[in-house]
């Protein structure tokens, strides 16, 4: 009995099966800190993509406008309008990407009806329908809802203001920044009305 005894704990590999075991341990408590930290990651990463996107998209319907107003010598009336110009002007009728309905804030040129109803007036720009904080911060706003594409505002559409148009008139921009022009409405009143495209 006492040699089996001694032969079973001279066993050459009972050594390196503790270690193993040991160094499963550490990979298990590491890659379970990793996920935790992973979690925590993701949700910012895909905002940050998100915010940039919402730029892009805001920044590409501005110019279009821009580009409509130099073309047609008016701003639309609708977002539609900038998807059915030939040649085209825009890539496609963007959604907002913070809305879950996709939907815009609209940006007019003149006071809006205070019923709500602002079908037919013409839009100089939009908002994001989004309330929420922003993380990084664009025009010095860390709100959503305060990031402003407008077709008066030169730093997007590389139009000067006051560049005369094809119809011979000029485009008014008297703000000295956030790109609203001297009848379009404050961020965040006047217009309720919203505007969605395609993804």
């Amino acid at each position: 009995m006492f040699n089996r005894f001694t032969e079973t704990n001279s066993d050459p590999h009972a050594k390196s099966r503790g270690y193993t075991l040991s160094v499963l341990l550490i990979m298990v408590v590491a890659l379970g800190v990793l996920m935790q930290r992973a979690h925590l990651w993701a949700p910012t990463q895909i905002n940050r993509e998100r915010e940039a996107e919402l730029i892009y998209r805001g920044e590409h319907l501005a110019r279009g406008i821009a580009i409509y107003r130099q073309k047609t010598g008016r701003y639309p009336n609708s977002l539609a309008e900038l998807n059915a110009q030939r040649p085209r002007i825009i890539r496609q009728l963007y959604k907002d990407p913070m809305s879950e309905k996709g939907q815009w804030v609209l940006i007019y040129n003149v006071p809006t009806s205070s019923s709500g109803n602002n079908v037919g007036l013409p839009i100089i720009g939009c908002l994001c329908s989004s309330n929420k904080d922003s993380i990084k911060l664009y025009r010095n706003k860390s709100l959503h809802s305060e990031w402003e594409f407008s077709a008066l505002d030169p730093l997007i559409t590389g139009i000067q203001p006051n560049q005369p148009s094809q119809g011979g008139t000029q485009i008014p921009y008297t703000s000295q920044q956030g790109g609203r022009g001297s009848n379009s409405r404050p961020s965040g009143s006047n217009s309720n009305q919203s505007e969605s495209g395609n993804t």
